[in-house]
């Protein structure tokens, strides 16, 4: 029986595994999210003593992590840091979890198991927050993201952020584990918390009928190109990349000029009855993903003058008159090499006219802590492999272009697996961005669940912010998300394509309650909790008898 609790808290990690996107079920499944943790949190329930619980923790997170992240694998060749010592780590972190939701499990009082199921939800919640901030912070994973393909669920982010999600589904696991746990009376006396549990669901789905029906309003149109070469960047010569990009551009660009792109929306308003459908002709942007060019532009703009050798780069530009958005490194220090993994725009006249440093690099990948000391650089280099990485950048750079409407489009332009993160993404709103432009190259994962995973998270922030996503990516997930979370617009995984779309610029306004007060909800749940730690551990101290009730 003991051996019962280890086999449901690793039957828990595989099903949270295929509730979030995965190489089986491409989009996860969305019903299994909402039992996932129930196994875990039962054995929890059931564990003996915290050192057992946190023994649950450990191979819950360790094996939940690893199987749903397992393509960290295929990062060239540090799999036994970026899968291995991640896995430990994340065994550890939810060892310490495990000590504390069994904290909560102890409670003993009178139809103390009714307010249980929240508590548990809360703190889970808690802790899915805090794994999601900071400069260690890894936003994959999360059970909301089970219902990441579901808009009529997902609308509720406007308010409380993806943490609502979080708290309705680990609730229902808590749920299940507790109805499972109690007999006769008790069990039946769950009603209660089982109802207000569907209360919470039947007001996020009406919340989200009705935010469907209602979108947010479309104030523009812009045509943009965007460009997916699926390039392996460390694999191929930086030639044939270039020329595969440069390629795509061409053929994308000569067909928006001899078919158009269908303009829609607020200009197809001003067609006349027996007249076609109006249509852009022009790109008001290309966009390549991120670290396409991997010299310095303004450094190296003799190369790109005469590079690829049969489309070259600068002259292309000149030729169509439209500005190219693309990743590349902006060289601070030539004698130290201090670099930053930069989105740059450059005018058709090859003036670089904005520039954003990645501002979250990947950790002890992209950036390394304590690298200014002698010891940490002879350990990444001669123990991890890694010779350095790139510096961070300090501020939100909101860019502007031209549009046929004549209105300026401001975008933020978050790089890679920064469109993860809610608070820095909101930091282009707050300076005026119209919406969001996403460039990433995951080509290195080369598995399906990596790029929709990003995904998953990424289309978080349309809702969360009413504005527009385009994500113009390396191999995959290019596509265009409305407002609402829906995808009106994309291009397969692993393929070279273009698309040329007519992106909605979508805002209202009226800023959104997540927008003004950010991660308030996990917040809140912090407060109840230590309320109720702080409570139960006074009870205790006056009271010696009430030991065995708070379980402490």
């Amino acid at each position: 029986m003991e051996n019962m609790k280890f086999i449901a808290s690793a039957l828990s990690a595989l099903l949270l595994a295929l509730a979030l996107p995965n190489e089986l079920t491409s989009q996860g499944v969305a019903l299994v999210g909402f039992f996932c943790l129930g196994p875990y949190f039962a054995a929890l329930i059931k564990s003996r003593s915290y050192g057992e619980a946190a023994l649950l923790g450990a191979l819950f997170g360790a094996l939940s992590h690893g199987v749903s992240s397992y393509w960290l694998y295929f990062f060239k060749d540090f799999a036994i840091w970026t899968l291995g010592s991640t896995s430990l780590a994340y065994g550890g972190l939810h060892a310490l979890l495990a000590v504390f939701l069994r904290r909560i499990t102890r409670i003993r009082r009178p139809q103390g198991y009714l307010v249980r199921p929240f508590l548990i939800a809360l703190l889970w919640t808690l802790w899915e927050w805090s794994k999601s901030i900071g400069f260690l912070g890894y936003p994959w994973g999360l059970v909301a993201y089970a219902v990441q393909n579901y808009p009529r669920l997902i609308q509720i982010a406007d308010f409380t952020g993806v943490y609502g999600l979080s708290f309705l589904l680990s609730f229902s696991s808590a749920f299940m584990a507790e109805w499972f746990e109690q007999q006769g009376s008790a069990r039946r006396a769950l009603w209660r918390p089982g109802l207000i549990g569907l209360c919470i669901f039947v007001w996020f789905s009406v919340y989200g009928m009705f935010k469907l029906a209602h979108p947010t309003p479309t104030v523009d149109r812009v045509p943009l190109l965007l460009i997916q070469h699926n390039a392996d960047t460390w694999v191929g010569g930086e030639l044939d990349s270039l020329s595969t990009v440069m390629k795509l551009s061409r053929q994308g660009f000569d067909s928006v000029v001899s078919t158009g792109i269908p303009a829609g929306g607020l200009q197809k308003s001003k067609a006349t009855p027996g007249e076609t459908e109006p249509r852009f002709y022009k790109p008001a942007l290309i966009v390549w993903s991120e670290t396409v060019l991997r010299r310095p532009f303004e450094d190296y703009r003799p190369f790109y003058r005469k590079n690829p050798p049969d489309q070259p780069l600068i002259p292309f530009l000149e030729e169509t008159g439209v500005p190219l958005l693309t990743g590349a490194p902006v060289v601070l220090n030539w004698e130290t090499y201090d670099a930053t993994n930069s989105a740059i725009l450059i005018e058709p006249t090859s003036r670089v006219a904005f520039s954003y440093a990645k501002q979250h690099p990947v950790p002890f990948a992209e950036a390394i802590p304590f690298w200014e000391y002698q010891w940490m650089r002879d350990f990444m280099k001669n123990v991890v492999g890694l010779d350095g990485g790139w510096t961070m950048g300090t501020t939100a750079t909101v860019m502007e272009i031209p549009t046929p409407s004549k209105r300026p489009l401001r975008f933020g332009v978050p790089i890679c697996f920064e469109d993860a993160f809610a608070g820095l993404c909101a930091d282009f709103y707050r300076k005026g961005a119209d919406l969001m432009i996403n460039i990433t190259n995951d080509s290195w994962s080369k598995t399906d669940s990596a790029e929709i995973q990003h995904f998953a998270a990424a289309r978080f922030r349309t809702v969360e912010n009413r504005r527009v996503l385009v994500r113009s990516t390396n191999a995959g997930l290019t596509a265009v998300v409305d407002a609402e979370g829906r995808t009106i617009a994309s291009l397969p995984l692993f393929v070279p394509a273009y698309l040329a779309v007519s992106v909605p610029v979508q805002r209202s306004d009226v800023p959104t309650v997540y927008f003004l007060l950010g991660d308030w909800f996990p917040a809140l749940g912090a407060i109840v909790i230590l309320l109720y730690l702080v409570g139960t551990t006074i009870v205790a101290y006056r009271s010696p008898r009430d030991l065995h009730l708070t379980g402490l």
